[in-house]
């Protein structure tokens, strides 16, 4: 074998490596996981398909070191198109924290951000994108200002209470940083938003003056969005959890208070929830609200090992979710290594031979010589 040939293979080697650990995988991954069955059309509407994800967490310029910013983002670009590619979903929710020091950042840099934000995340034209705001987007309630909230709505159009319609299917978007409850501009501009949803909703019903009112097309039990979870002790109430450690929640940071869980089922009577924020999976069938909640990890690799999303099928009665797991961290690293040590095997074995076959072809010429010089 030419020594040529030989380096030329080395390099399909490790380029093969590269493209399946960075490429390849998070299809053979994603393949595993399929839609939930299918509910029933309800007055001739087909159900809706989505895609929820949460707390991306893109690094800023203050605690992002710039390899680990390029390697988290690579693999959430990865993830998220492939995800695309192969299910292809009316639309997708990110339950808040879009970046990781959006609190921090100055204009400019929020600028930045929010363009690295859409190139990573892109959709396909007719695939609607909705981010909800979380706390290292605009602060915590303790923290935020009003230029925070004004240029992430500017953004991403979703800093209060929004009501968002697909065929009848109803999602509540809601800002958890504005739930505080202490009557200040952001959480009574999101309590007056919050009623007029319910106005919307009770004429929905046949209830109410509503004369002037915004008509749903059909009406259906909404679906609330948010960052927060709704409250809960802790993830022992769960009847799935993937955290590593179930620790007492603090209402206000790692949940919602009781009072705001409270308001939001009186005002919506909601059917199912979504949330985020502590990174780590949880499904409850009953929580305080009697409903069924998915808190959905991080989508990032840099704060879970193991991260996912959901794909959920919802019509005007029914819905059904199922959860689709990521690439592992350390089974990326696991194949690097086993690659890695199989291709310097191989190529240390195909040199010695390569070096061998030299040996004796120089060997041969040296008695050669001397035979020509006798």
């Amino acid at each position: 074998m030419k020594l040529k040939t030989l380096f030329f293979r080395l390099l399909l080697s490790i380029v093969s490596l590269v493209v399946f650990n960075e490429f390849v995988v998070y299809y053979v991954v994603l393949l595993k996981c399929q839609w939930p069955s299918k509910p029933a059309a309800v007055n001739g509407l087909e159900p809706v398909s989505v895609m929820l994800l949460a707390d991306t967490h893109l690094l800023g310029p203050v605690r992002g070191h710039w390899f680990d910013k390029l390697r988290r983002e690579w693999q959430m670009h990865r993830a998220f198109q492939s995800a695309i590619t192969l299910f292809q979903p009316e639309a997708i929710f990110i339950l808040g924290d879009v970046f990781d020091e959006g609190n921090w950042v100055n204009q400019k840099e929020f600028d930045i951000y929010v363009d690295r934000f859409r190139k990573l995340f892109h959709t396909p034209r007719g695939v609607a994108l909705h981010s909800i705001v979380g706390n290292h987007d605009i602060g915590f309630h303790y923290a935020t200002r009003p230029n925070l909230v004004q240029r992430f709505g500017e953004k991403f159009n979703n800093t209060g209470v929004s009501l968002i319609s697909m065929r009848g299917v109803h999602f509540v978007a809601i800002n958890s940083i504005a739930m505080e409850g202490d009557g200040c501009y952001l959480c009574e501009k999101a309590e007056r938003e919050l009623k007029s949803i319910e106005i919307i909703f009770k004429c929905g019903k046949g209830i109410g003056q509503c004369k002037d009112v915004a008509k749903l097309e059909e009406y259906s039990r909404p679906i609330v969005l948010q960052h927060f979870p709704m409250y809960r002790e802790s993830d022992k109430e769960c009847q799935e959890h993937d955290s590593p450690e179930v620790d007492l929640y603090r209402e206000r940071w790692e949940v919602l208070s009781k009072e705001s869980t409270d308001l939001i089922g009186d005002l919506l009577n909601p059917r199912l929830a979504f949330s985020g924020h502590s990174h780590h999976y949880c499904h409850m069938v009953q929580n305080r609200l009697k409903i069924e909640e998915y808190t959905l990890p991080s989508f990032s690799w840099r704060n879970k090992n193991n991260p996912s999303f959901m794909l959920a099928r919802i019509s005007l009665k029914e819905y059904t979710v199922s959860r689709c797991r990521m690439p592992e961290e350390n089974t990326i690293v696991t194949i690097y290594l086993v690659g890695g040590i199989l291709i310097l095997l191989g190529s240390v074995f195909k040199l010695g031979g390569f070096l061998g076959q030299l040996g004796s072809f120089l060997c041969r010429g040296r008695k050669d010589y001397k035979k020509l010089t006798k």
